[in-house]
């Protein structure tokens, strides 16, 4: 589990009449967000945090101004994240019955124990209604995964970028897992409120955008 999990986030701003914007987008189940996301095999972080714009905002054209620094390790003692899209057992056994859902890469879990080749890993995932409170759970995956599938260290670099592309103030995209992401400008002035953890990203940055 010595491997490192790269993350982007693309701080995406623009100036109109005085007034400083950044590009958030507002996802159907989970809130106010920052395009984010995890660096794949064999990219660079630069040509990440591109695509993650594109992903998520629909933007073709976008720059990088500055990198605005990184947190070193985002994990809790108590979490790890995927470092391979995989597998969960139900047994520390690859012939044991596996859930029939993966997890993906980039994706963080709770750390229960390990047993030899294997770590004993819980998921929750919640819905949510249209302020982001949990209303019940989707999915609960505790098992066993691979250790070469896990990592104890994830990293996340911080860019500051911008576009030429000439927009609306607000529009839709639909994601490659079918939601519909809403992409809007916000005034910089006051801070915008993102959801958790993305809100201490924000701060993080926020004198430098």
């Amino acid at each position: 589990m010595s491997r490192v999990v790269q993350k982007v986030t693309a701080f995406i701003v623009r100036e109109r009449g005085g007034v400083k914007e950044l590009l958030v987008f507002k996802h159907p189940t989970a809130g106010i967000q920052i395009p984010a996301g995890t660096v794949e095999d064999g990219e660079d972080i630069e040509t990440a945090v591109k695509r993650e714009a594109y992903e998520e905002t629909g933007l073709r054209s976008v720059e990088i101004e500055d990198y605005l620094g990184c947190f070193e390790n985002e994990l809790e003692n108590n979490q790890r994240i995927i470092a391979e899209t995989t597998q969960v057992y139900i047994k520390p056994n690859l012939r044991a019955i596996p859930y029939k859902r993966k997890l993906p890469k980039g994706l963080t879990v709770d750390y229960r124990s390990t047993r030899e080749d294997f770590t004993y890993i819980s998921y929750i995932e919640y819905e949510y209604d249209k302020f982001h409170k949990p209303t019940g759970i989707d999915t609960n995956i505790t098992g066993w995964v691979p250790n070469e599938n896990l990592s104890a260290q994830k990293k996340r670099h911080f860019f500051h970028l911008s576009t030429q592309e000439e927009t609306a103030d607000a529009w839709e995209l639909k994601s490659d897992l079918g939601h519909i992401f809403k992409p809007y400008w916000t005034p910089l002035s006051p801070k915008p409120q993102i959801i958790s953890p993305q809100n201490r990203w924000l701060d993080f940055v926020y004198e430098r955008i």
